[in-house]
């Protein structure tokens, strides 16, 4: 555990997502017997008539070890296409809005090195490049949250002996050996052929440590050329940039989970040009420079305004006080809300109409990127940037607080 850190001191909680399995309680003792301060997370999807049982069972078992436990029930989950997927995006939204009510800082998850080399094994199936072909990492920090996979060198046999060592019971869900789904059906495959098993396990290191090799040498490039607006967009040199950043890039403006194609990315990255791909426009700028923004065609419609809502997958909004019939949405046309007294904009306005903005009755009341604001209520209110999953460590835009005005006199 020292080698994943660093940790946060005492009083500040470690959060632990516990599905009530062998492997998530393997986990649960262990981290228990690591430090005190873990606090267990319990998701209830609620797709089984028995999901709510087990789940309080479960947290009726960590209370036996001496964890506290938190039950997270997810609403809206239903059967139907692209459901594991979907109930992974709730899931991890669930954690971690759980993770910043107790001010936990790291989440620790059971993936362990059977689990490893099922991800492998799909991707390789799926042709994934040489990022996917690495699996997961040890240490993944997302927006506010670090996932830490502790138990990822290790096997379920393992697990399973430590659980029964502890004397602690499990659940086992029937859906892991589902064939219908791709990773039972991986699962099963690997079970039949040791040598494979082996083999993906040992890719899986190796693919890794290259992985994390390219990682600090992208990170230095965008530490030297690249330049984070909060409103959402990136400035870039002439040449734009290299493939795999220019990858990440657009997956972060575009506020997506997975790379863009990555034969686009390829020809872009050699011969740069404006274009328009998976939700993201890159545009020339002055000085030969370039604009990575957010395409406006793309972005999600006006929305309730809600403390804490999500909006176009990229925004958080935080305030003290909405009115009602207060929306969320892109600020739309610049000369409605930019104050004429304050001159030409520095930033075209093709971006500036991206920004994520407070409406009213219709009108534009508040865009906090640029210091607009027309009413009292609205001016504290601030939009903190929520990409889904960064690219890269550091690879986030900050939010609306301290922002410089970006304008002309």
């Amino acid at each position: 555990m020292a080698a994943l850190g660093p940790w946060p001191g005492a009083g500040v909680p470690v959060a632990v997502a516990v599905s009530g399995g062998a492997d998530s309680m393997a986990l649960a003792v262990l981290a228990r017997q690591w430090r005190p301060d873990v606090v267990g997370l319990v998701v209830d999807h609620g797709l089984r008539a028995e999901s709510r049982r087990e789940a309080e069972q479960t947290i009726s078992r960590l209370s036996a070890l001496g964890m506290s436990a938190h039950l997270l029930v997810l609403a809206g989950l239903e059967r139907g296409t692209r459901m594991a997927e979907r109930a992974r995006r709730m899931r991890y939204a669930a954690l971690f809005a759980a993770c910043r009510e107790i001010g936990a800082l790291d989440l620790l998850v059971a993936h362990h090195a059977g689990d490893q080399a099922e991800t492998v094994m799909m991707r390789r199936r799926a042709a994934s490049g040489d990022d996917g072909l690495a699996g997961m990492a040890l240490a993944t920090p997302m927006l506010d949250v670090r996932i830490v996979r502790p138990l990822l060198p290790f096997t379920k046999p393992a697990l399973y002996a430590t659980v029964r060592a502890a004397g602690v019971a499990w659940v086992e869900d029937p859906s892991n050996a589902d064939l219908r789904t791709e990773r039972a059906r991986a699962r099963q495959a690997l079970a039949q052929d040791g040598e494979l098993d082996a083999a993906l396990k040992t890719q899986a290191l190796r693919a890794g440590q290259a992985r994390m090799a390219r990682d600090r040498a992208d990170a230095g490039w965008l530490a030297i050329h690249a330049r984070f607006h909060p409103g959402g967009w990136v400035v870039l040199p002439a040449g734009l940039a290299p493939p795999r950043v220019l990858s990440g890039l657009v997956r972060v403006v575009g506020g997506h989970d997975y790379p863009p194609d990555r034969a686009r990315i390829t020809l872009l990255a050699h011969a740069a040009q404006p274009a328009t791909l998976a939700g993201v426009a890159l545009m020339q700028w002055r000085e030969g420079q370039w604009l990575v923004a957010r395409e406006e065609a793309a972005m999600a419609p006006r929305m309730p305004a809600v403390v804490g809502c999500v909006w176009d997958r990229r925004f958080v909004l935080r305030a003290r006080t909405l009115p009602p019939g207060c929306e969320v949405g892109a600020a739309g046309p610049v000369a409605a809300w930019w104050p004429r007294a304050w001159g030409r904009p520095a930033w075209p306005a093709r971006v500036l109409r991206t920004l994520p903005a407070l409406w009213l009755g219709g009108q534009v009341v508040a865009v906090p990127h640029m210091g607009v604001c027309r009413m009292d209520w609205a001016a504290d209110a601030v939009f903190a940037n929520h990409p889904p999953q960064p690219m890269l460590p550091g690879m986030l835009f900050g939010g609306t607080q301290g922002n410089l005005v970006g304008r002309v006199s």
